[in-house]
Protein backbone atom coordinates (compact mmCIF):
# COMPACT_ATOMS: atom_id res chain seq x y z
CA UNK A 1 0.00 0.00 0.00
CA UNK A 2 3.12 2.69 1.17
CA UNK A 3 4.73 1.14 -2.73
CA UNK A 4 1.71 2.23 -4.54
CA UNK A 5 1.11 5.97 -2.80
CA UNK A 6 4.92 6.45 -3.55
CA UNK A 7 4.46 5.46 -6.59
CA UNK A 8 1.62 7.69 -7.38
CA UNK A 9 2.96 10.64 -5.40
CA UNK A 10 6.54 10.17 -7.58
CA UNK A 11 4.32 10.64 -11.12
CA UNK A 12 2.23 13.23 -9.74
CA UNK A 13 5.29 15.01 -9.08
CA UNK A 14 6.50 14.38 -12.46
CA UNK A 15 3.21 15.39 -14.21
CA UNK A 16 3.15 18.87 -11.77
CA UNK A 17 6.48 19.23 -13.22
CA UNK A 18 6.14 18.99 -16.91
CA UNK A 19 3.19 21.05 -16.71
CA UNK A 20 5.09 23.29 -14.34
CA UNK A 21 7.73 23.40 -17.76
CA UNK A 22 5.64 23.77 -20.37
CA UNK A 23 4.18 27.21 -18.57
CA UNK A 24 7.16 28.51 -17.93
CA UNK A 25 8.27 27.53 -21.45
CA UNK A 26 4.66 29.61 -22.83
CA UNK A 27 5.49 32.34 -20.66
CA UNK A 28 8.51 32.64 -22.14
CA UNK A 29 7.28 32.77 -25.36
CA UNK A 30 4.62 35.13 -24.73
CA UNK A 31 7.01 37.55 -23.45
CA UNK A 32 9.55 36.71 -26.62
CA UNK A 33 6.43 37.98 -28.85
CA UNK A 34 5.84 40.99 -27.14
CA UNK A 35 9.46 42.27 -26.90
CA UNK A 36 9.52 41.45 -30.86
CA UNK A 37 6.21 43.50 -31.51
CA UNK A 38 7.30 46.38 -29.10
CA UNK A 39 10.68 46.62 -30.71
CA UNK A 40 9.68 46.29 -33.78
CA UNK A 41 6.39 48.54 -33.58
CA UNK A 42 8.91 51.37 -32.84
CA UNK A 43 10.99 51.02 -35.65
CA UNK A 44 8.31 51.52 -38.12
CA UNK A 45 6.51 54.22 -35.86
CA UNK A 46 9.92 55.86 -36.29
CA UNK A 47 10.25 54.93 -39.87
CA UNK A 48 6.73 56.01 -40.65
CA UNK A 49 7.37 59.21 -39.10
CA UNK A 50 10.64 59.90 -41.11
CA UNK A 51 9.28 59.36 -44.28
CA UNK A 52 5.95 60.52 -44.17
CA UNK A 53 6.47 64.17 -45.04
CA UNK A 54 8.18 62.77 -47.59
CA UNK A 55 6.47 60.22 -49.04
CA UNK A 56 3.04 61.64 -48.52
CA UNK A 57 2.69 64.20 -50.79
CA UNK A 58 3.87 61.45 -53.33
CA UNK A 59 2.69 58.41 -52.59
CA UNK A 60 0.27 57.85 -55.40
CA UNK A 61 2.01 60.22 -58.19
CA UNK A 62 4.44 59.64 -60.89
CA UNK A 63 7.93 60.64 -59.90
CA UNK A 64 10.68 62.02 -62.56
CA UNK A 65 14.00 59.53 -61.50
CA UNK A 66 15.74 61.96 -59.58
CA UNK A 67 13.12 62.32 -57.30
CA UNK A 68 13.07 58.55 -56.79
CA UNK A 69 16.64 58.25 -56.59
CA UNK A 70 16.82 60.52 -53.63
CA UNK A 71 13.89 58.80 -51.76
CA UNK A 72 15.55 55.04 -53.17
CA UNK A 73 17.30 54.90 -49.64
CA UNK A 74 14.16 55.69 -47.37
CA UNK A 75 12.22 53.20 -49.52
CA UNK A 76 14.71 50.47 -48.80
CA UNK A 77 15.52 51.25 -45.39
CA UNK A 78 11.80 50.06 -45.26
CA UNK A 79 12.58 46.98 -47.11
CA UNK A 80 14.45 46.07 -45.42
CA UNK A 81 12.34 46.54 -42.17
CA UNK A 82 10.09 44.28 -43.73
CA UNK A 83 12.34 41.46 -44.74
CA UNK A 84 13.33 41.36 -41.19
CA UNK A 85 9.64 40.57 -40.22
CA UNK A 86 8.83 38.52 -42.85
CA UNK A 87 11.91 36.15 -41.73
CA UNK A 88 10.74 36.42 -38.50
CA UNK A 89 6.89 35.31 -39.23
CA UNK A 90 8.73 32.39 -41.46
CA UNK A 91 10.67 30.93 -38.39
CA UNK A 92 7.77 31.07 -36.19
CA UNK A 93 8.66 34.06 -33.96
CA UNK A 94 5.59 36.03 -34.96
CA UNK A 95 2.09 34.79 -34.38
CA UNK A 96 -0.41 34.88 -37.10
CA UNK A 97 -2.34 37.49 -35.02
CA UNK A 98 0.42 39.76 -34.28
CA UNK A 99 1.82 39.80 -38.36
CA UNK A 100 -2.21 40.79 -39.34
CA UNK A 101 -1.66 44.02 -37.41
CA UNK A 102 1.41 44.87 -39.92
CA UNK A 103 0.50 42.80 -42.71
CA UNK A 104 -2.18 45.45 -44.30
CA UNK A 105 0.08 48.74 -43.70
CA UNK A 106 3.08 46.34 -45.51
CA UNK A 107 0.63 45.40 -48.16
CA UNK A 108 -0.92 49.03 -48.77
CA UNK A 109 3.47 49.79 -49.20
CA UNK A 110 4.62 47.33 -51.36
CA UNK A 111 1.34 47.85 -53.79
CA UNK A 112 2.33 52.01 -54.18
CA UNK A 113 2.95 52.71 -57.50
CA UNK A 114 6.78 54.18 -55.94
CA UNK A 115 7.44 50.58 -54.88
CA UNK A 116 6.06 49.14 -57.83
CA UNK A 117 8.37 50.82 -60.06
CA UNK A 118 11.20 49.70 -58.02
CA UNK A 119 11.31 46.11 -59.04
CA UNK A 120 14.71 45.87 -60.30
CA UNK A 121 16.55 47.72 -57.58
CA UNK A 122 14.36 45.35 -55.26
CA UNK A 123 15.40 42.51 -57.18
CA UNK A 124 19.47 43.94 -56.83
CA UNK A 125 18.98 45.01 -52.40
CA UNK A 126 17.86 41.43 -52.14
CA UNK A 127 19.87 39.14 -54.24
CA UNK A 128 19.84 35.70 -52.29
CA UNK A 129 16.32 36.04 -50.27
CA UNK A 130 14.88 34.72 -53.18
CA UNK A 131 11.96 33.70 -50.88
CA UNK A 132 11.07 37.30 -49.69
CA UNK A 133 11.63 38.65 -53.14
CA UNK A 134 9.19 35.90 -54.57
CA UNK A 135 6.54 36.61 -51.28
CA UNK A 136 6.93 40.59 -52.45
CA UNK A 137 5.96 40.09 -56.12
CA UNK A 138 3.14 37.91 -54.87
CA UNK A 139 1.81 40.41 -52.29
CA UNK A 140 2.21 43.29 -55.30
CA UNK A 141 -0.23 40.82 -57.97
CA UNK A 142 -2.51 39.56 -55.32
CA UNK A 143 -3.30 43.29 -55.13
CA UNK A 144 -3.22 44.06 -58.79
CA UNK A 145 -5.68 40.75 -58.93
CA UNK A 146 -8.00 42.53 -56.74
CA UNK A 147 -7.45 45.81 -57.91
CA UNK A 148 -9.07 44.82 -61.57
CA UNK A 149 -13.01 45.41 -61.71
CA UNK A 150 -15.13 41.89 -61.28
CA UNK A 151 -17.24 41.15 -63.81
CA UNK A 152 -20.43 39.10 -63.40
CA UNK A 153 -22.52 38.80 -60.38
CA UNK A 154 -21.97 41.03 -57.14
CA UNK A 155 -22.61 39.08 -53.96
Amino acid sequence: MLETVLRLMTTGGVFVGMIAVYVGMRNNTRQLNAQIFLSFSDRLQTIRHMLRTELLPIWTAELPPEEVARILPGLLQVLHLILELYELREQGYVRPRMWQIWSRNIDRFLTCPIVRSLNDEIRFEFSGHDRFIAWVEQRQALASFEARPHRGKRF
